[in-house]
């Protein structure tokens, strides 16, 4: 309707609107009543036949489903019927092991049919004749296909349980360890023995890699040539399997082809953060079951407690654990063996104070008493492996052939230190806590500690890396209460770092307590392993081992002392001490509770309570009178003892000061402290149950002279003027003091060097024969008395004409300092000065 004005009367506007509905009904009547036009429906046709297609795709894989959920039962059923088979032919002795339940199986029996096979190839590859502990039963179980954990002693032959297996099974087994030292040794040991080995580590050249990847291609084609022998065993490190993804598809491939006979997990322990040596990498190994779920999986170790084994067997995905002597037919396959090794001799020996008599005594030892062996010397730090490697071989004239061993070595040099150490070119390696973890060396007669071990779990792994041929071999800590403080601070952020350090010390410190029998209670009460671990044929556990230096000491070489007084005084003056602000280490202490350097010592002030800032030191003298009735009436060697004991007691307690540079760590009042410091003087001597007890290693015998008691031997005081003696002001804000006291060797070294320049021809003996009584030496020297060792024997032999680099110092005049060295014997009343040669 066309309309002759764009004017619209409001009166026009309902007409309007009225017409526009009844035209939009018309349009729309219309275009419903029009056919469809050819485009639209083409479309539609095209639509309707795609949906039929993918209507007939679907119901297709719907019966494809089907049949493969038939065809999967019907294989399950077939699975579970040869399982049964596999289960009735299963070589079980009913009755015959030790097992209580009727259809266990005793893995222990020697009856099976691989029985034969086994020891014959062992003779033939391994040379030897007779298995040892539970060998033969994890080799048993091993062939048998089971899953395995292996608990035992370091040194109890662990890896010979799935070598051996390895030789008589088809395909190639997959060994994980977790340094690149253990699996070189390994692989020295097992190509001396002709069997074919590999591994695949970071010190596996480009080429070598490529060959050995082609030669498990081919085994897992089947395609090894017949000319060429096929691989048995591959060493990797977790990290491999963590993060190459191309080696986790190679073993797909050899699974898949039954070429991958069994994985082992050595030092299993490292998977668990419950562990004492947890490693990250280790944890991936929780998809191996998932990706290889028909392959055995074997986890060993030689520390491995309730608590961490509950942890291993769920990441690893294993079934729950059964008897090794009464094993089911489904769950893991447990063996355990006693941790006791009665060839072991352990020693704990006092520690020279300074770095250079440490090495002499150790050159001494070795060259005494083995001079011939191989052994190991366990260094705190990769400087102190290298310094102590250096000074053995001088020291000895080259008789002592050693190599260093440390993580910043590469591993070309840590690979042919192995070779030599296997061949005998080095006799002596010195190294840190990275070399061991199972190092297959048997022959090894020989661990030395120039430092405490962090834990007695390291300890007892590190000192069991002797004597694994069963042979006596020496364990022997060199110790010395400082080195205590040394490790607080490096253990002072790890997760029950303190308690194991002081359980450390306190194993140290003990002078009359069997070594085994303090192994047992240790380990029962902090990895709740039970008693019987420690159990053998010969004794149980609490029996006294009869070999170790506590069984073998005289009884008149300790003494058992009532310190009950001595330790109240400890307590108040470091009570004392910490109310004034200073910061006192356990060296400064043990000095000034026998009152030297006058009581003078620094505390900070100052700062408004801001730690560090604007804080002095200020010279303050200690009242040993007023504090605590008088100097401490024990040498220093004993004060130091007894502070050790207070700290592992708790009367006493470390505090760490983090600097720049390191942790610093002293000495403050543990929670403890007020049993004792509530009393006085005087009425400590009368409270209750307040006793305590130290036993100290007996003092020096007086030498004899034609049967008559020798004259008494006198300290000498020094003449020389008080400026040019050592400081005698405590620093104890010092951050450097530590370290120069008890990390570094070569510090204390050079601030003593004028000490051993006289004395170089008198050097420690190699180790306190029991029922030998020390010699006392006297050294007439421009220092404080502080200087003379009383603690230490020394041997009177003279070792030949002093080097020119060693002789007296000369004054400007030409003439010796006045330093001589000898013993002051009273005769008729004189003084008389006995002068060595």
């Amino acid at each position: 309707m066309i309309y002759a004005s764009d004017h619209v009367a409001s009166d026009d506007l309902d007409a309007i609107l009225e017409l526009s509905r009844e035209e939009q009904q018309m349009v729309s009547s219309e275009s419903r009543a029009r056919p469809a036009g050819p485009s639209t429906f083409s479309t539609q046709q095209k639509l309707k036949e795609q949906v039929a297609q993918l209507d007939a795709e679907i119901t297709k894989y719907e019966e494809e489903i089907r049949l493969t959920r038939v065809l999967i039962n019907y294989r399950k059923e077939k699975r579970d019927e040869l399982l049964k088979e596999l289960e009735a032919i299963r070589p079980s002795y009913v009755g015959k092991g030790k097992g209580k339940a009727k259809e266990g199986i005793d893995y222990t029996h020697e009856q099976f049919e691989w029985t034969h096979g086994l020891k014959a190839k062992m003779k033939a590859v391994f040379g030897i004749n007779n298995f040892r502990l539970c060998q033969e039963g994890v080799c048993n179980a091993n062939m048998d296909g089971r899953d395995i954990v292996c608990v035992m002693p370091t040194g109890g032959g662990k890896s010979l349980t799935y070598q051996l297996p390895a030789l008589l099974q088809p395909g190639c087994t997959l060994v994980i360890s977790p340094l690149i030292s253990l699996i070189a040794d390994q692989i020295l040991h097992l190509r001396e023995s002709g069997v074919q080995a590999v591994k695949l580590t970071g010190a596996t050249s480009k080429q070598e890699s490529t060959e050995i990847i082609q030669r498990l291609h081919a085994l897992a084609g089947r395609r090894v040539p017949s000319n060429e022998e096929e691989l048995k065993l591959c060493y990797v490190t977790p990290e491999k399997i963590a993060k190459s993804k191309t080696f986790v598809s190679l073993l797909q491939k050899l699974s898949e082809a039954s070429q991958l006979a069994r994985i082992v997990i050595d030092e299993a322990h490292c998977v668990s953060q419950l562990g004492h040596d947890f490693r990250p990498d280790y944890q991936q190994l929780h998809r191996l079951r998932r990706l290889f779920p028909r392959v055995p999986i074997m986890a060993l170790s030689a520390t491995c407690p309730p608590k961490v084994l509950e942890d291993l067997i769920k990441t690893l995905g294993l079934k729950a654990v059964v008897d090794g002597n009464n094993a089911d037919t489904q769950g893991t396959v447990y063996f355990t063996a006693p941790l006791y090794r009665k060839n072991l001799h352990y020693t704990i020996v006092p520690k020279p104070a300074k770095g250079a008599d440490v090495v002499q005594a150790m050159a001494d030892y070795i060259i005494q008493h083995h001079p011939d062996d191989s052994g190991i010397v366990y260094c705190l730090s990769k400087k102190d492996a290298e310094n102590v490697a250096e000074s053995l071989q001088k020291l000895s004239g080259n008789k002592i052939k050693t190599g260093v061993y440390h993580a910043d070595r590469h591993d070309r040099q840590k690979e042919d230190l192995h070779i030599a150490w296997r061949r005998g070119t080095v006799k002596v390696v010195c190294a840190t806590i990275a070399f061991g973890l199972g190092i297959d060396k048997g022959d090894v007669r020989f661990v030395l500690h120039h430092s405490l071990s962090k834990s007695l779990e390291g300890f007892y792994q590190e000192s069991g890396r002797a004597g694994r041929d069963g042979k006596d071999s020496d364990c022997i800590l060199y110790y010395r209460p400082q080195d205590g403080t040394t490790l607080s601070s490096m253990v002072a952020h790890e997760k029950e770092g303190r308690y194991k350090l002081h359980a450390m010390l306190k194993f140290a410190e003990d002078l009359a307590e069997c070594r085994k029998i303090q192994f047992a209670k240790y380990f029962s009460h902090s990895s709740q392993l039970a008693m019987s671990a420690w159990t053998t044929g010969e004794s149980d556990a609490l029996s006294r081992c009869g070999h170790c230096d506590n069984c073998t000491r005289p009884a008149e070489q300790i003494d058992r002392r009532d310190v009950t007084f001595q330790a109240w005084q400890l307590v108040k003056i470091t009570e004392a001490l910490n109310q004034d602000g200073a910061n006192i280490t356990l060296n400064s202490l043990a000095a000034l509770a026998r009152g030297k350097a006058g009581g003078a010592y620094e505390a900070s002030r100052g700062g408004g309570g801001k730690k560090g800032k604007g804080k002095t030191k200020e010279k303050q003298m200690l009242d040993l009178n007023a504090v605590a009735g008088g100097e401490v009436d024990l040498t220093k060697d004993e004060i130091e003892h007894l502070l050790v004991q207070l700290l592992v007691q708790q009367y006493l307690e470390e505090k760490y000061q983090q600097t720049a540079y390191a942790t610093n760590v002293y000495i403050t009042r543990g929670p403890l402290a007020p049993r004792l410091s509530r009393h006085t003087a005087e009425s400590l001597k009368n409270a209750p149950g307040m006793q305590i007890e130290c036993i100290f290693r007996q003092k020096v015998k007086k030498p004899k002279t034609n049967g008559k008691t020798a004259p008494k031997v006198k300290k000498l005081s020094s003449s020389v003027p008080a400026g040019k003696r050592k400081r005698g002001v405590f620093d104890s804000d010092d951050e450097r003091e530590e370290i120069d006291l008890f990390v570094d060797d070569s510090d204390d070294d050079s601030e003593d060097d004028d000490d051993r320049d006289l004395r170089t021809h008198k050097r420690p003996s190699p180790l306190p024969v029991p029922g030998l009584s020390r010699t006392r030496t006297v050294i007439v020297a421009n220092s404080d008395d502080d200087v003379i060792d009383e603690g230490w024997s020394f041997s009177i032999t003279n070792k030949g004409p002093i080097p020119a680099s060693k002789r007296p110092r000369r004054s400007g005049t030409g003439r010796p300092v006045g330093r001589f060295e000898g013993l002051v014997i009273k005769e008729n009343d004189t003084d008389v000065l006995v002068l060595s040669d």
